[in-house]
């Protein structure tokens, strides 16, 4: 997992710090709320922490950290100190909230809790890197082409040439390794960041394409699973 910490306070960094060690996972430390930002303009995190109390415009960073595209579906954890009371941190867009002092065994456990919430999504719908073409319609263009690099049943991953606004209705179509038809579905932007690199939710499938992509995305993960060492990465060739 990715962590962004939003704060200056040595404790709650040594806290967080030994809790990122201890899941091995990648932490970024920002001290400030425009640096915060900046780092959720550039890069996608699963998970985003943000000191709003004692951090300056950190409850404005709070209300606009799902705002940035490439973390639109991350989960933001509101860390507060008397100041932003839980439930107004829950409007600003906190979906935790933790309140200082913090202590070392409980915001372990709480922010265990807040993992184990991202990985219950992530195994839900499973993704699965995978490079296929694919063909995008958004708005005025018309089957664009472009490239996936991971699938699930809830949506995809694509890298894009061009960005496709926020608000436009994505219309995907590709092919299966083996499949004799082709995969339709509509989506919506998830997350995208400035390397062309865009999550599509699905929204809607029809019931064919949902079989035929539920099967295959079950022999792939038989496949990887009867190959534990080989790479992941599945070509449109496999699966003969």
């Amino acid at each position: 997992m990715h962590f962004l910490i939003v704060t200056h306070d040595s404790v709650t960094e040594e806290v967080f710090g030994r809790i990122a060690d201890e899941m091995k996972a990648v932490v970024e430390f920002r001290g400030d709320a425009a640096s915060g930002f900046s780092a959720l303009e550039q890069q996608r995190f699963d998970i985003v922490v943000i000191d709003c109390d004692d951090v300056y415009r950190g409850d404005w960073l709070l209300s606009n950290a799902h705002k940035p595209r490439p973390n639109r579906s991350s989960v933001v954890v509101a860390i507060t100190n008397g100041g932003t009371h839980a439930v107004d941190a829950e409007d600003l867009g906190a979906d935790f909230v933790f309140e200082k002092p913090l202590s070392p065994v409980q915001a372990r456990m709480d922010f265990q809790r807040v993992c184990e919430t991202v990985a219950a999504d992530q195994r839900e719908n499973k993704r699965y890197p995978v490079q296929l073409p694919i063909f995008l319609s958004f708005g005025q263009v018309l089957d664009r082409s472009a490239e996936t690099f991971n699938l699930s049943l809830g949506g995809i991953g694509v890298r894009v040439t061009e960005p496709i606004e926020d608000d436009d209705m994505v219309q995907v179509h590709f092919c299966l390794p083996d499949c004799a038809t082709s995969i339709r579905a509509r989506g919506e932007i998830a997350w995208s960041d400035p390397e062309g690199n865009t999550g599509i939710k699905f929204l809607g499938m029809n019931p064919e394409s949902h079989v035929r992509l539920a099967d295959w995305l079950e022999r792939t993960a038989l496949r990887i699973s009867a190959n534990p060492g080989e790479e992941c990465m599945i070509p449109p060739d496999v699966l003969r």
